[in-house]
């Protein structure tokens, strides 16, 4: 295989070859997770807890509640009861049963508040699982589809290399490492084809005694401009 012609198809595989690699770098991020499943699922769990804890304040106000009740019925039942007849104490208790009653009233207002939460939680909670569980089995289809490109590339990948391995062996090893050093250098791309007089990298036009030596010998020629091996695809 002449230099030109093999360099020409080492051109073509690396070309082939980078966009593999970068597909499969690309596909292997999008197969760790979906970023908006991500932030849905850290929503439903933000909603639960805070549904979690609206319903523990709720049933720590009733039993306190409760608590308070009880403490009101003892009292309204001592001062019932005759036993008192200091004025004073009595007054006293009736105060204490007064407080003790708005007392009361703010916290079953605190609870209500609570269980109105809770109920307004519960529905934004069912909404978000919902979306959830819809995502996460779109998630799990378009993963398979990736997983399964992803072996697809996989395969390409090792192909493409071997074929480079084959096309590398006909070069001499001046000429491949030109060709290494070069693709280190120019960004991957040690070649430019021809386009009409034109280098196909950097569009510099190409003068004509460099063109009649690209087209009609063997010698290999750089771009003046961009220093890239020049070929034509014919």
């Amino acid at each position: 295989m002449k230099a030109k012609v093999a360099l020409l198809k080492m051109h073509e595989i690396d070309s082939l070859y980078d966009k593999v690699r970068r597909r499969i770098l690309l596909l292997n991020r999008a197969v760790e997770g979906s970023t908006e499943l991500t932030a849905l699922r850290e929503e439903v769990e933000a909603l639960d807890q805070e549904l979690q804890t609206t319903r523990t304040e709720q049933q720590d106000l009733e039993l306190e509640s409760r608590s308070l009740t009880e403490r009101i019925r003892e009292s309204e039942q001592n001062l019932m009861s005759g036993e008192l007849h200091n004025p004073r104490e009595l007054e006293a208790l009736q105060a204490s049963i007064d407080a003790m009653k708005g007392q009361r009233t703010d916290l079953e207002n605190r609870s209500v508040e609570r269980l109105v939460m809770s109920d307004s939680l519960q529905g934004a909670l069912e909404r978000k699982q919902a979306a959830l569980a819809e995502i996460e089995e779109e998630w799990t289809i378009r993963q398979a589809a990736l997983e399964k490109e992803i072996d697809q590339r996989k395969k390409e990948y090792v192909y493409l290399t071997r074929a480079r391995e084959q096309v590398a062996e006909t070069l001499s090893d001046a000429n491949l490492e030109l060709y290494e050093h070069l693709r280190r250098r120019k960004n991957g791309v040690a070649v430019a084809l021809l386009e009409d007089e034109n280098c196909g990298a950097c569009h510099t036009q190409v003068a004509v005694g460099i063109l009649d030596n690209i087209r009609y010998r063997d010698e290999l020629l750089n771009c003046p401009s961009c220093g890239r091996i020049l070929l034509t695809e014919d």
